[in-house]
């Protein structure tokens, strides 16, 4: 609990060293960037622990135990920041703006996982295909939420740069840069998703059985919704409020099939 704690703490701090720069530029103000050392040693600090706290639960899917719907919410979470501080690290400028959401996300996770009691969701046995087909269900989540986040931060951008409400600044991303951005990071989320359905019907006998099919349905669904808005983004150009649209819509149906199927919660692989 005590690691737990810690990783709070430097996501808050991670948090605090990057808000002001973004208020400024938000009030019209120019901005540099935070001190890159401090807030990358406090960042990946923060996912580290994060990730050391969540060692038993990685050992327990391994060995066949149960896990939690909180402590699948918080494997989520730190993927997410983990890509979100590598992109970062790796100069992707865009995601700047994102970083709050996303460490806020990973503390609220953290501290579901830790002090909210939960509901048992799964029981795995040592099946390497079901562990294959479960990571690739926690990586389609966590790269369609970056691209959700994507989509916010674009529209935002837009609307302040339209309206004149943001000062030109170096850490203020290109608009089609975003976008370019936002769709690659769409496409992976939508292989990634593939990816799962195909694991799940190869490796779950009772995948498409009627107490699961809730859970086949609306993932299902939200890879149908990605799939349309990435054949109207190429085919027929579709940007802004409609693109924010389709992404929000996906996630609630992805989200739905994650953690809101009640199939999901009586689900037993053995």
């Amino acid at each position: 609990m005590l690691i737990s704690i810690f990783a709070m703490l430097l996501y808050l701090v991670g948090v605090l060293l990057i808000t002001p720069m973004l208020l400024k530029v938000q009030s019209g103000e120019q901005a540099q960037r935070p001190n890159k050392t401090l807030f990358f040693l406090t960042a990946l600090a923060a996912v580290v622990l994060h990730s050391v706290s969540l060692s038993p639960l990685l050992v327990n899917i391994v060995q066949g135990h149960n896990f939690t719907l909180m402590e699948f919410g918080s494997l989520v979470s730190v993927v997410v920041a983990l890509l979100a501080t590598l992109a970062i690290l790796l100069k992707v400028k865009t995601l700047w703006f994102l970083l709050p959401i996303v460490y806020c996300f990973a503390i609220i996770n953290i501290a579901l996982a830790q002090f909210a009691p939960s509901h048992m969701v799964q029981h795995l046995t040592q099946n390497l295909g079901l562990l294959v087909h479960i990571f690739l269900a926690l990586f389609a989540y966590a790269v369609c939420f970056m691209a959700m986040l994507y989509s916010i931060q674009l529209t935002w951008v837009d609307y302040n740069l339209k309206n004149k409400k943001t000062a030109f600044s170096p850490i203020i991303p290109p608009l089609m840069t975003v976008e370019r951005h936002f769709f690659r990071v769409m496409l992976s989320g939508e292989l990634l998703l593939t990816l799962t359905l195909i694991s799940g019907a190869i490796y779950l006998a009772d995948f498409f059985a009627a107490q699961n099919i809730q859970k086949a349905i609306f993932s299902s669904l939200a890879w149908a919704v990605f799939g349309l808005l990435l054949i109207g983004h190429w085919k027929l150009h579709w940007r802004g409020k409609r693109m924010i649209i389709y992404t929000i819509s996906g996630m609630i149906l992805l989200s739905i099939a994650y953690f809101g199927s009640r199939a999901m919660l009586d689900i037993r692989i053995g």
